[in-house]
């Protein structure tokens, strides 16, 4: 018993100062039972392993990553129990030591958009200012708020301005600081609208029609912690006292059912819900923002990596909306849209039965607390090869087809 602790917080050590990854090994897991499942989430918990996914079902893979000097212990674990596994990533290190390599050399303050590497929240914003000021007609930003560190959450409404009470569009990307994807495809759907009105007849069609608000990093103190300090750091920067921990995650401190399933009450967990629903600035932000909007939204997005999943509510219940089918309807046709674009294949349902259960998430409450009757929760590429940490040059592929999927969607509504 005790040799198992002295593992157990040697492993919790490991984690909670790790800022850098060196022969990390991200293993993918497949419990082929429910006993298998118990086991790996057993050893998980006893190791202080942090998962990159969550089991959803046997034979679904689980991915795990597992510091190197648990990586002989754990895997011999799998053999002896006959649990089958995979290594995915050899080295998490070396893929984000990739892509820093490339951010180092960017432009510290673009001024136009570009989809050959990942920003900084700095460079983010200032590519909103020049595209505000370049598209001055259908372009303008807002701050929906002002986080922990002092950073805003900024906005932006693309418009052709052709009347205020069009229908309304909303986007937004990053929640969780890590999932880098989701700030990336929010600035390609950006440059996609503002570049293409008036010459791609789609664009020009859609904008006509609908008003976009786009939030194109939701969550910006954990998304500058990334780039600084713990790339795969995933909730905000709140601290917690003599706990020494930081950070509550916001996609659970929204009010649908508020420290529910998938949520936990420890501030050093990834899964804090805060200390109570709408405490957070984030959520608060996207909340505020949203109500604003409610009478006129047609459709909430929220966009996070990675699974290729397209979700409905709920997430805290496997209860089914009262337009369920409707939903799932209209998520077929945004799926079916995405995959003919690149091949890209994506499950779609609620987001309980599709993924895991977790209250406490912006598009239950968005369908729940501000009417809006269609509300998807999206996680783009990959399975897992890369993880969070997708590569840069898939950015632009990542782009075209949730753009494609998010068109669908639309007009299938």
């Amino acid at each position: 018993m005790r040799i198992a602790v002295v593992i157990a917080l040697l492993g919790l050590a490991a984690l909670a100062s790790a800022a850098e990854y060196h022969r990390y090994k991200v293993v993918s897991v497949v419990p082929r039972t429910a006993e298998d499942a118990t086991v790996v989430r057993s050893a998980v918990a006893a190791l202080h392993l942090e998962q990159w996914t969550d089991p959803r079902a046997p034979g679904v893979p689980v991915d795990i990553m597992v510091p190197p000097k648990l990586v002989h212990g754990f895997l011999n674990g799998l053999k002896i129990r006959g649990i089958p596994f995979t290594i995915k990533i050899d080295d998490v290190q070396a893929l984000i030591d990739q892509q820093m390599a490339t951010q180092r050399s960017a432009d510290p303050h673009p001024r136009q958009f570009d989809h050959t590497s990942y920003h900084t929240i700095d460079q983010i914003y200032s590519i909103l200012d020049a595209v505000e000021s370049d598209f001055s007609e259908m372009v303008s930003t807002y701050t929906a708020g002002t986080t922990y560190e002092g950073r805003p959450i900024r906005a932006v409404k693309i418009s052709s301005g052709s009347g205020s009470t069009k229908e309304v569009v909303w986007i937004d990307c990053g929640i969780h600081a890590r999932e880098w994807i989701a700030p990336a495809t929010c600035q390609w759907i950006m440059d996609k609208l503002t570049s293409g009105y008036g010459s791609d007849s789609e664009v020009t069609e859609l904008l006509d029609a609908y008003d976009f608000h786009i939030l194109p990093s939701a969550n910006p103190d954990g998304y500058a912690f990334t780039h600084t300090s713990n790339r795969l750091w995933r909730k905000n920067r709140v601290p917690y006292g003599s706990l020494g921990c930081h950070g509550t995650d916001p996609n659970r401190n929204f009010d649908s059912d508020f420290g529910g399933p998938g949520t936990s009450d420890s501030p050093c967990s990834d899964i804090y819900h805060g200390p109570s629903a709408f405490s957070e600035v984030e959520s608060q932000a996207i909340r505020d923002s949203v109500l604003a909007l409610a009478s006129q939204m047609k459709v909430f997005f929220t966009i996070h990596s990675y699974s290729q999943l397209w979700m409905t509510p709920y997430g805290y219940t496997s209860s089914l909306p009262a337009n369920y089918d409707d939903q799932y309807r209209v998520s077929g046709v945004g799926v079916s849209a995405l995959t003919a674009v690149h091949g890209t294949r994506f499950e779609y349902g609620n987001i309980a039965d599709t993924i895991y259960p977790a209250a406490g998430g912006s598009s239950d409450w968005a369908y729940d607390g501000a009417g809006v009757q269609m509300a998807f929760a999206l996680e783009l590429r990959d399975t897992g090869n890369y993880g969070f940490l997708l590569p840069a040059d898939q950015i632009i592929p990542v782009g075209e087809e949730t753009w494609a999927g998010i068109v669908a969607a639309i007009k299938a509504i």
